[in-house]
This record gives structure tokens, C-alpha cells and sequence, in this order.
């Protein structure tokens, strides 16, 4: 009567006297580590995200990378030329004229005196200056036409007739810096003879540019700037995409 009494009275399952220490009921839930588990996944998510976003930002950088290197370094230059027109124009856009430059060194020797029953008289004005300059030598590309080019009917092989070398007169530069008076006596009145300073830009300058020209001639100028023309447009030409280029120059290979 008393064990039916007693079970009535205490509804709840009396703990094994083994398991003092064990809780009722399942072991309860820590606290806080909900809250560390979305931490933990929040910081997860933000490092993936950051790697997804540099990887994107690292593969379109390469990528204009990649595009500027190759159109910095592309050598394809070839383009399709139909006739010989379209040859010339081309050069002449290049504009490559000059092709050699010759710097040498000329004495020049001016002397004036009066004229007529003057000249008897013990007075004049004589000059003798070193004079150095550059001369340049080219193609004066105002001379070739369409009619100095010939190409096949395959648009394979190509021939370029250039005009002769020559000297641009115009461009013979000197070098004030490095040129010297070697000697300089004036007896001549003003009234009689030419100034020093228009005698030397009227008489010794143009006397000196003829004679540094005349050297270059003999140092072989025109030949060499033949030889450079030749093999500069050979060149130039096999870069338009042509097989086969033959160029002659106007009184060289003819």
C-alpha cells in the first residue's frame, strides 16, 4: 500500500543510484554557441567571397595585360596592296627620304680685293676658315610614281623602281660649334670690300656648304645611300606581304 502510495506521489523516474551525475534529460544545449556558429559562418562566406572577387579582379587584369603586350609587341604589319598607287602612297606616308649623312671637315679660303687700278693697292681681306658640317643623301620621293612599281597578278611578287640618290642641298647643316677662323687680315675699307660679317654669311658659308657636298660625292655618299634605299625598301615591301621583291635603283642596277 505504501510502494502505491509512493509511486502516485512522485510522478517522476527516480535517477539509477549509478548516474547521480547524470542530467535528466538530455545534456542542454551550451550557451553562445549559436551565436559562434554564425559567426564562424559569416566569416566564411566574407573570405569566399573576397577570393571570388580577386580572382575576377586578377583575370581581367591579366586579360588587359595580355591585350596591351600583344598590340605593343605585334610585328603583323601586312596589309593587301592592289596596285601600284596604292604602293606609292604607302611610301610616301612613310616619308623615309634620307638615308645616310656624311659629316666632314673643308678649309675654305676667301679673299676679296678691289677691282680695276685699285687692285694695285696693298689692300684686301682675306679669310681662311675650317669649316664642318653634316651633308644628307636620300630619295626625293616627289619623283616615283605609280609607273615605278609593278606587281604580279597574284599580289606575290612586287618591283620598285626609286629614282636616283641625292644630296638635299637644302639640309647640309653646319656645325658653328666645332668650325674655326684660321685666319682673318682686313685691309679693305668697308666702302671697297664686303663686310666680315655679310662676306662670311654672302661668300664663305655657300662656298663652304659646295665644298662639303664635293667631299661627300667623293667619299662615295650617293652609293651608299643607293645601297641603304635598297635594302630598307626590300624590307619595307616583304612586310606589305609580298614573297618575292626585287628594287632597283635609277642608275645603279639598270
Amino acid at each position: 500500500m505504501s510502494e502505491s502510495i509512493n509511486k502516485a506521489t512522485y510522478p517522476f523516474m527516480l535517477q539509477p543510484t549509478d548516474a547521480v551525475d547524470r542530467p535528466l534529460t538530455g545534456a542542454p544545449e551550451q550557451p553562445g554557441k549559436g551565436g559562434l556558429k554564425t559567426l564562424l559562418h559569416f566569416i566564411g562566406w566574407t573570405m569566399a567571397l573576397a577570393a571570388v572577387l580577386l580572382a575576377v579582379v586578377t583575370l581581367g587584369s591579366w586579360l588587359v595585360l595580355n591585350n596591351t603586350i600583344r598590340d605593343i609587341f605585334n610585328r603583323d604589319t601586312k596589309v593587301t596592296v592592289v596596285d601600284g598607287a596604292a604602293v606609292v602612297a604607302s611610301i610616301k606616308q612613310v616619308n623615309k627620304q634620307i638615308f645616310i649623312e656624311h659629316y666632314n671637315v673643308v678649309d675654305v679660303d676667301y679673299t676679296e680685293a678691289p677691282e680695276g687700278w685699285l687692285h694695285v693697292l696693298p689692300i684686301k681681306q682675306t679669310f681662311v676658315v675650317l669649316l664642318r658640317g653634316r651633308v644628307p643623301a636620300g630619295f626625293d620621293l616627289r619623283e616615283l610614281t605609280a609607273k615605278d612599281v609593278w606587281i604580279s597578278s597574284d599580289h606575290q611578287r612586287i618591283q620598285l623602281l626609286l629614282p636616283p640618290p641625292t644630296i638635299f642641298e637644302d639640309n647640309v647643316n653646319i656645325d658653328f660649334e666645332h668650325s674655326r677662323i684660321l685666319l682673318q687680315n682686313d685691309t679693305c675699307p668697308d666702302l671697297l670690300c664686303e663686310q666680315t660679317i655679310e662676306a662670311y654669311k654672302n661668300q664663305i658659308l655657300p662656298e663652304g656648304r659646295k665644298l662639303l657636298i664635293k667631299a661627300s660625292e667623293q667619299s662615295g655618299i650617293l652609293a651608299q645611300a643607293a645601297t641603304d634605299g635598297q635594302r630598307y625598301y626590300e624590307q619595307w615591301l616583304k612586310s606589305l606581304g609580298f614573297t618575292e621583291v626585287r628594287v632597283i635603283v635609277k642608275g645603279e642596277d639598270e
